[in-house]
């Protein structure tokens, strides 16, 4: 059984690449993914998530860098093994079936800026103030 994921996040570390013994071409990154976190102070919490590549995706990875913005999708998988330390350690990675650049480009080719304004509200008016409960009842 296969665990599918997605996720989208920004690259913490510059990817790496390497060919396999099988002459395979190979990208690995690192991905923060923000979660929905009800303790957390901000409301979100971060999800590390290591990316592995091959082949045609792995050159999609391989020409992000730092910063950027991506979405994978692919088979979950944990990897397991003892640190340097003795400790047992494990860290989820992703398979990836597909990676797609999520950079924002304006048309004049220069990057957006972080701080867009944020769209307008497609709430009509007389719902504007109405007061949503997104918790669940149970």
């Amino acid at each position: 059984m296969t665990a599918q994921i997605s996720a989208h996040g920004r690259i913490v570390a510059d990817v790496t690449t390497r060919t396999t013994a099988n002459g395979k071409e190979m990208a690995m990154a690192r991905l923060a993914v923000n979660l929905p976190c009800n303790n957390a102070d901000e409301g979100q919490a971060t999800y590390w998530l290591g990316v592995v590549a091959f082949g045609k995706q792995a050159e999609a990875l391989a020409k992000h860098s730092k910063g950027d913005m991506i979405s994978v999708a692919g088979n979950m998988q944990l990897n397991q093994w003892t640190g340097q330390d003795g400790v047992k350690k494990e860290q989820a990675q992703v398979i990836a079936d597909s990676v797609i650049s999520a950079k924002t480009v304006r048309p004049s080719g220069r990057k957006a800026t972080p701080h867009a304004p944020k769209p307008q509200s497609n709430v009509l008016p007389e719902y504007e103030n109405y007061p949503f409960n997104d918790e669940p009842e149970f």
